[in-house]
């Protein structure tokens, strides 16, 4: 059971992205909302498990969208195939250690990242004040984000960057950051919190506030 004492600050937290869900609703909506909103999400990973839970929950949703859609077009069968693979074997890894935590497990999920950096390649190139990594796969990016949740000191961050991941949009309209298209997700992460910490969805924790948005 989670301490009484945080229950209003988490609250607090989760209502914040419903409101944000809400803002980007509105019809005079003009300009993406930072991406900043979300770094709430690290307070909310205050312990390890919360972290791995939201992972895992995340890492589903990307097994849905990588078997939802088409082979990537610079990607050949046998390399997409190869993808979806390594996703499933790291939701059965994850479920795995969060049933049973052990040294052998994380492991396990180390060498999970080591095949995630080699498929997604060494196209480095410079840009202003910066090195960047084109990668050859969005979806390999948010699992190793969400890996990272399992195996690093920092799991508070590596759960805001999968969640950016997730969220993060642009459209030439609104710009980079939460647009109208962000919504559906940024409520599902709302709905996962909101679950994981008072055992109630949305609508029954703040029904005025979802009845309106």
């Amino acid at each position: 059971m989670k301490q009484k004492s945080h229950h209003s600050a988490y609250a607090t937290k989760i209502k914040k992205l419903v409101e944000t869900a809400k803002q980007l609703r509105t019809e005079n909506f003009r300009l993406a909302l930072p991406i900043t909103r979300l770094t709430s999400i690290k307070s909310l990973c205050q312990d390890q498990v919360a972290a791995e839970q939201f992972a895992f929950y995340l890492s589903k949703q990307v097994q849905q969208q990588i078997n939802n859609a088409d082979c990537a077009s610079h990607l050949s069968t046998e390399e997409w195939e190869q993808h979806k693979t390594l996703i499933a074997n790291a939701i059965t890894q994850m479920e795995r250690y969060l049933e049973t935590p052990s040294p052998d497990g994380k492991q396990s999920l180390c060498q999970l990242l080591r095949q995630i950096d080699e498929l997604q390649g060494d196209d480095y190139r410079n840009v202003p004040w910066a090195t960047v990594h084109f990668v050859n796969s969005g979806e390999l990016l948010k699992l190793e984000y969400a890996i990272r949740c399992f195996v690093e000191q920092d799991f508070p961050y590596y759960a805001y960057k999968l969640a950016r991941e997730f969220l993060e949009g642009y459209k030439p309209q609104y710009g980079t950051g939460l647009i109208p298209e962000s919504v559906p997700m940024l409520l599902e992460v709302a709905e996962f919190w909101c679950q994981y910490y008072f055992g109630q969805n949305l609508s029954q924790k703040f029904p005025n506030l979802i009845y309106s948005t």
